[in-house]
């Protein structure tokens, strides 16, 4: 046994030496020997044609690179220093690529050899971008309501977008397409027209243009002012409560102008009825009932307002422009005076003049402090029965006759000798005339009543039916609402 044991040792130990022996020979085969040469490369600036590189190294006996079109490519370092461009080691050198193709992809390979002779590589990849764009606009035929907007992109421009902003909008919100814009394709100038501006209003023009990658250039900006369109400056002077004075002034824009006065309670009431406000404005003006300007010389027009203190009026106008299309409706707000109590008593006096069969001469003769009267004639057998009505309502003769004539008959701010023609002949009237002062209805004078009989007819007098003998009166009426229903009978 023993012997057994000591020859099992000796070969095992033989068998130990022998595969110690091997084990070192693979270890001298596998060997690597390692660079601690190090190699940095910064991309530093590119264009649609060339790339420019910062190349940065440390420990190294030499440095190579070597460039191509491959971005998958893998070197070595004895091929790079074969078939590259050596450059100085241990530092940092700019390395330019030029003649390269526009939207394009390349690869820069580095190699430095350390002293011990290994290399270290390294690999950049780049993207060559396409050409840069730019464009230019300018800004021609502006006015009130629109522009003409050129643009002209640079030659490589694929498309172009153009926006435009209120005065206080910024080119991030252009960018964010917050404000409203239009893309064109291409690189061919574009005229854009811009329309439905405000009249005298500041605009910012933005334009950004871009390449076939979707880069976009700087952002281009115009501040555009948009001018005065037709306009109309309206001016009312009221110093009592029956008459409105309203000045109209037109500008060089402006056509015409077609305007009423009205109560401002019911007016949009009423233009709701009609269809809306123009349709109200021009269905007065073809009934004669509004005023129609034209001129830029100031022009002032007459009014006959409710009579009521502290009320509140506008006088809506439909401005026309050059080509006498409707443009826009102004509104001008005013209110009559208050109620001055120092205003004197108001009178009239009506007497009768000639009286033949071509009508009657009824004269009315204001008293001092006086600012004008309401007049109508009536035959006598019609003012008795609003007379009549007026009790059974539970109003006073005096009071309904006011109302009655001052929302039938017309308004008077002068003595008149008017020659009523057309009344039936041979017939009781009744001349009647209201009077008032400063305050309007609110400061009526007691009613003047003229009894009289029309002369015979000669049979050439026109003879009218008519309730209330109409005749023409020289101050439009301001646009209300009816003083009560039962009036009219």
């Amino acid at each position: 046994m023993k012997k057994f044991f000591t020859r099992f040792a000796a070969i095992a130990m033989t068998l130990v030496a022998a595969f110690s022996f091997v084990a070192c020979e693979e270890e001298k085969v596998d060997e690597v020997v390692v660079s601690d040469a190090t190699v940095d490369v910064v991309v530093k600036a590119k264009t649609s044609q060339s790339a420019t590189f910062d190349i940065t190294t440390t420990n190294a006996e030499a440095v190579a690179y070597y460039r191509t079109t491959d971005t998958k490519f893998i070197a070595t370092g004895d091929f790079v220093f074969k078939n590259g461009k050596e450059i100085a080691p241990n530092t940092t050198v700019e390395v330019s690529m030029p003649y390269l193709e526009e939207m394009s992809d390349y690869r820069l390979v580095v190699a430095a050899r350390a002293v011990n002779g290994a290399y270290t590589v390294s690999n950049t990849d780049v993207h060559v971008p396409d050409y840069e764009t730019s464009l230019s606009i300018a800004v021609n035929n502006l006015t009130y309501s629109g522009a003409e907007v050129v643009v002209t992109p640079s030659e490589h421009t694929a498309k172009f977008v153009i926006g435009i902003g209120a005065a206080n909008s910024t080119v991030a919100q252009f960018l964010a397409g917050d404000i409203e814009s239009i893309s064109a394709d291409g690189n061919a100038p574009k005229t854009v027209t811009l329309q439905n501006l405000d009249e005298n209003t500041d605009y910012i023009v933005y334009a950004q243009s871009f390449n076939r990658e979707n880069t976009g250039s700087d952002v281009v900006t115009a501040k555009i002012t948009t001018l005065e369109g037709p306009n109309v400056d309206i001016q009312v002077s009221m110093d009592n409560t029956i008459q409105a004075n309203v000045t109209y002034a037109l500008n060089d824009k402006c056509g015409a102008v077609i305007a009423l006065a009205a109560s401002a309670s019911v007016y949009y009431e009423f233009a709701e009825a009609f269809g809306g406000e123009e349709d109200l404005l021009m269905t007065y003006y073809y009934a004669g009932m509004a005023d129609l300007v034209q001129g830029t010389a100031p022009v002032t027009k007459q009014w006959a307002m409710n009579g009521e203190c502290d009320y509140e009026y506008l006088v809506a106008a439909l401005v026309l422009d050059e080509n006498m299309e409707p443009y826009k409706i102004v509104h001008k707000e005013f209110a009559s005076p208050s109620f001055d109590e120092n205003a004197p008593e108001a009178k009239v006096e009506i007497t009768l003049g000639a009286n033949t069969s071509a009508g009657p001469q009824l004269i009315y003769t204001m008293g001092e402090g006086t600012l004008g009267y309401y007049q109508s004639v009536y035959t006598l057998t019609d003012y008795e029965d609003l007379v009549a009505f007026a009790l059974s309502e539970g109003l006073t003769e005096e009071e309904y006759i006011q109302q009655y004539t001052a929302f039938y008959g017309y308004v008077m701010f002068e003595n008149d000798d008017y020659v009523w023609e057309g009344l039936a002949p041979n017939t009781d009237m009744v001349a009647v005339g209201c009077p008032f002062n400063k305050n309007g209805i609110e400061g009526y004078g007691k009613n003047a009543v003229l009894y009289f009989h029309t002369a015979p007819a000669d049979g050439t007098a026109a003879v009218t039916t008519e309730f209330v003998t109409k005749r023409e009166n020289k101050v439009k009426r301001a646009l209300s609402q009816k003083f009560f229903d039962p009036l009219k009978k």
